[in-house]
């Protein structure tokens, strides 16, 4: 899916972890067509994320918007893992060892 960057139409807290989403993890954002919120595109799904206009880090609403991200797979703060991704990872280190 082709995507759009994120610029003064979402705040600089939003801009940080859409921008880090878009060029880490895969996921596409698209402005609004109109008076719409622009929405962010997991990676594997054809669910959309509303982004607010405006607002700040601070308060609920963040945190909430935050969880739903992670609710689909995004990571946020970079380097948050599932219990799951770190036993996948631990998995794999084990079989790497036991190549050599």
């Amino acid at each position: 899916m082709e995507t759009d960057r994120p610029g003064q139409e979402v705040s600089k807290e939003h801009r940080q972890v859409i921008t880090h989403l878009i060029d880490n993890e895969g996921w596409a954002y698209k402005t609004p067509k109109a008076n719409g919120y622009p929405r962010l595109f997991p990676p594997k799904s054809d669910s959309s994320i509303k982004v607010p206009k405006t607002g700040h880090s601070k308060g609920h609403a963040f945190e909430n918007w935050l969880a739903a991200i992670r609710r689909d797979g995004g990571h946020w703060p970079p380097g948050r893992k599932t219990k799951q991704e770190k036993e996948q990872e631990a998995e794999q280190e084990a079989e790497e060892a036991g190549e050599e």
